[in-house]
């Protein structure tokens, strides 16, 4: 018999992400001191850099596609220029 799927916990999904040990350390060290959970820390810290993420990610797809842009448009111009002269002529 099939196990039945849980509906999502009322605080929110979980996510599980491995980490390196010194992070951990350092996350347990300031929920330790401040009597919090590491996921407070975490959630505040995905809160605060997750809209920088996004806009770098989108600012680095809008750069690439001008690049591609410009590119294909090179391209075509030059090669137009190269079908364009007389073949009898030297370049």
């Amino acid at each position: 018999m099939g196990t039945q799927k849980q509906p999502p916990h009322p605080s929110g999904r979980v996510v599980s992400v491995r980490l390196p040990e010194e992070l951990i350390q350092r996350l347990d060290a300031l929920a330790e001191r401040t009597q919090r959970s590491r996921g407070v820390y975490l959630r505040m810290a995905l809160t605060a850099m997750l809209p920088h993420l996004e806009s770098t990610h989108w600012h680095q797809q809008a750069a690439q596609y001008e690049t591609d842009v410009l590119e294909a448009e090179f391209l075509r111009l030059t090669s137009q220029l190269f079908s364009d002269e007389d073949p009898g002529q030297s370049p």
